[in-house]
């Protein structure tokens, strides 16, 4: 993470907080154009008493929502702390196809690349693997907020 923010003063331009923050590393961010970062998921997570207990899988909403999550870092951009400005984002759209099953403990490996900036809207080409095999492929949309 040479030359990058610490990854907490990063985090904390998001809108989201524990236990609802899905992006524990961020391994690479480029503002405005394409950022990395890791889900480290334990296994201990509260939804896992409820998600197939004693098969616990890793909801596909949620690695949606992690990939989001970091879409938003992209757009943030590390506000106030790399100089660069960023405008907070909402969800807009979200087209993610869940692609294995991930089981816990994990490493999702984490990536958005923004691909067309519509002023207000931005759309991004997402994807999440685990150990090299593909678990998430898809497009989100953010709305920047005024």
């Amino acid at each position: 993470m040479s030359g990058l923010p610490e990854l907490r003063d990063v985090l904390a331009a998001l809108p989201h907080a524990e236990p609802f923050r899905f992006v524990s590393e961020l391994t690479a961010l480029e503002p405005l154009r394409n950022g990395n970062g890791v889900w480290n998921v334990s296994g201990r997570e509260a939804f896992f008493a409820g998600h197939f207990p004693g098969e616990p899988i890793v909801p596909g909403v949620l690695i949606a929502e992690s990939l989001a999550q970091l879409c938003g870092l992209v757009v943030f951009g590390g506000a106030g702390t790399t100089g660069v400005p960023g405008k907070p984002a909402r969800l807009a759209q979200i087209d993610v196809k869940i692609l294995a099953a991930v089981r816990p403990p994990a490493r999702l490996e984490l990536a958005a690349k923004l691909v067309r900036d519509l002023g207000q809207l931005v759309m991004f080409e997402v994807n999440a693997s685990v150990g090299g095999v593909q678990a998430a492929e898809g497009r989100i949309v953010l709305a920047k907020v005024s």
